[in-house]
């Protein structure tokens, strides 16, 4: 696929590309050996859903500091296709009896735990509990400045394990190399995000270079950034002085 291009092409080529994680842990392969079939995803074939990086970031010239290295790289994209995914939704205390119950029937138990196989939020949710955290808010630096990772005091290798099966559960879904955009702003798709970002920022504890291109992934995804990943990823706003 790479043949002819040199080093830097290469690299070019690459950067955004979500990173396609191997299915090979013992949770993950137990989480698609029960998944009925993948989350439906799919880019309508219209120019309305075409993302023009370029318009985008034009509001964002002026802003204090101007755009970010990323940013800029970002915006020298042609237009790319917008994506949308199927969601299916934990049930919560406004879910009705029927909800409940079909997902209740489609519930299954992975690694000891009840949880529907397509439910990201549920992988997500795991991950975040295994990791003693509530949500991804946790990994803000707290008032007293305390930084968000030091807060991990849970299982971070269970938690990455969950973590880890739900964006395989997602990879089933999307086409890989995936530089396309999944725009958060898209109700279904957050999920997705979610579980993107909780793997990233808990591979970023144990491996810091290894999360780097998932934020980065993450900001390509969805240049309006609504899990703040620009600020985690090389190149982004703050990211050089904050990670030396």
């Amino acid at each position: 696929m790479w043949m002819g291009l040199d080093k830097k092409e290469v690299k070019d080529a690459l950067e955004g590309v979500m990173p396609w994680l191997a299915p090979t842990g013992k949770l993950t392969v137990e989480a698609l050996s029960k998944l009925d079939r993948p989350l439906l995803a799919w880019a309508p074939e219209s120019q309305a859903y075409l993302f023009d990086s370029a318009d985008f970031y034009a509001d964002y010239t002026d802003e204090p500091g101007g755009m970010s290295p990323l940013e800029k790289k970002i915006a020298k994209l042609p237009p790319r296709r917008e994506w949308k995914m199927e969601r299916v939704w934990t049930p919560h205390e406004e879910s009705d009896e029927e909800h409940e119950h079909a997902h209740e029937k489609a519930s299954v138990t992975i690694g000891g735990r009840l949880l529907h196989p397509r439910d990201l939020d549920a992988y997500a949710t795991f991950a975040y509990e295994y990791a003693g955290l509530e949500d991804e808010d946790d990994f803000t630096d707290a008032e007293d400045g305390t930084p968000g990772l030091q807060r991990v005091t849970g299982d971070l290798t269970r938690a990455l394990a969950w973590a880890a099966a739900g964006v395989c559960v997602l990879q089933q879904s999307l086409p890989h190399p995936f530089r396309d955009v999944m725009l958060y702003g898209e109700t279904d798709n957050r999920p997705a995000h979610r579980i993107l970002f909780a793997y990233a920022s808990l591979l970023r504890i144990k491996h810091p270079r290894k999360a780097a291109p998932w934020f980065t992934a993450l900001v390509y995804l969805n240049p309006m950034d609504n899990v703040g990943a620009r600020f985690l990823a090389p190149g982004g706003p703050t990211y050089q002085s904050t990670h030396g």
